[in-house]
């Protein structure tokens, strides 16, 4: 089956469902295709440099710090 028949067979079925919730369901899966404009490098680039401020701040814990916290953890 190649795409053109899976298509018009798929678009045959859609046309005979009546039930709302469920086009409303396939409607999202279909939208949820489509490219959103978003500016992931912008938005990489504004967490990065919170990052560093917190980083700056001493606002982070090191390796070992978190290693003691999974450990304490693990004893409770």
């Amino acid at each position: 089956m190649n795409t053109l028949e899976l298509r018009n067979i798929l678009i045959s079925e859609i046309e005979k469902i009546d039930d709302d919730s469920f086009l409303s369901a396939l409607k999202t899966i279909l939208d949820s295709r489509k490219p959103s404009p978003k500016n992931y490098s912008e938005q990489y680039n504004e967490e990065l440099k919170i990052a560093e401020e917190d980083i700056q701040s001493g606002n982070f814990y090191s390796h070992n710090d978190v290693k003691d916290k999974i450990e304490q953890w693990k004893k409770k």
